[in-house]
């Protein structure tokens, strides 16, 4: 994965609605949810749940496919695991800061 593809893919996951989105597809995966019952597990409007499910759909963390004449969304586990194996092993588990020694009033004139 490259800087950018990882940069659109944590960007896509900015938005909290977004998040409970990605949340409510990984609490039934590998299974799908159309739109109404993604609704009913995130509490958010239809109107809403579309609009930011296109935007996961776009950064490829999320895959549609039409049953009928309805979608159904599923979370891209592969994607996401992907995505969250690069992060792990190239910066780490956290953010860990490293301690500064402390400056002494004299040194700070």
């Amino acid at each position: 994965m490259d800087a950018r593809e990882i940069a659109r893919r944590l960007g896509s996951l900015s938005i909290e609605e977004r998040v409970q989105i990605i949340n409510a597809l990984m609490d039934v995966s590998p299974a799908a949810l159309d739109i109404h019952a993604i609704a009913g597990a995130t509490e958010l409007g239809v109107t809403a749940i579309h609009k930011q499910l296109e935007a996961l759909v776009a950064a490829e963390l999320v895959e549609a496919k039409s049953v009928g004449s309805e979608k159904e969304y599923s979370l891209n586990t592969k994607m996401v695991r992907d995505l969250f194996d690069h992060m792990y092993h190239n910066f780490g588990p956290g953010f860990k800061p490293v301690p500064r020694p402390a400056v002494s009033e004299a040194e700070k004139e």
